[in-house]
């Protein structure tokens, strides 16, 4: 008798285990259905990550998103990385003379309760050396430091060049180091 009340126990864990993860899958589904795309903790959030794809045989590509700062203290962006690409810099894109330059950018001061887009004609993330080439549907990731060490790691959707709208993918469950 104790060996059938075990097995009916591991039976009912295994069934409210199989439940919960149905559960979470549904909710990861209904999350994406919604469009929400976002990369949050300790209150900076990013959102809307994307990156237009590119020609064959380039091997640079520029990456979109909104930065807000709700941590309750200033915050400054200091590096940026991706696996992805060979090189990554903050860069601004700004006229001089009649010309459009693109100029880099060492740090970026985010204040409290403020923020930052990074858009086509402004700042963006310019990457350098891409490692394959990407397509609208592909995703890859990129790595925001911060001036106190901590790391935000944001999914970045390959989109057709000219869609800004971004993919419909959940990233609520990002994690900064």
């Amino acid at each position: 008798m104790d060996t059938w009340i075990l097995a009916r126990k591991r039976a009912s864990a295994f069934a409210a285990a199989l439940a919960l993860c149905s559960l979470g899958l549904a909710s990861s589904f209904a999350e994406e259905s919604q469009g929400h795309m976002q990369a949050e903790a300790v209150g900076i959030v990013v959102s809307n990550a994307v990156s237009p794809a590119v020609a064959p045989g380039i091997k640079t590509a520029a990456v979109y998103f909104t930065l807000a700062n709700n941590s309750g203290s200033d915050a400054d962006l200091v590096a940026v990385q991706s696996p992805a690409f060979a090189m990554a810099h903050f860069h601004k894109t700004a006229m001089a003379d009649g010309l459009m330059t693109m100029e880099p950018v060492a740090q970026l001061s985010i204040p409290q309760g403020e923020s930052v887009s990074f858009a086509p004609g402004s700042l963006h993330v310019m990457l350098m050396g891409a490692k394959k080439r990407f397509e609208a549907g592909d995703r890859f990731m990129l790595t925001l430091q911060f001036g106190t060490g901590t790391t935000l790691e944001v999914p970045v959707d390959v989109v057709k060049p000219g869609d800004m709208s971004g993919g419909s993918h959940d990233h609520s469950s990002m994690k900064m180091n």
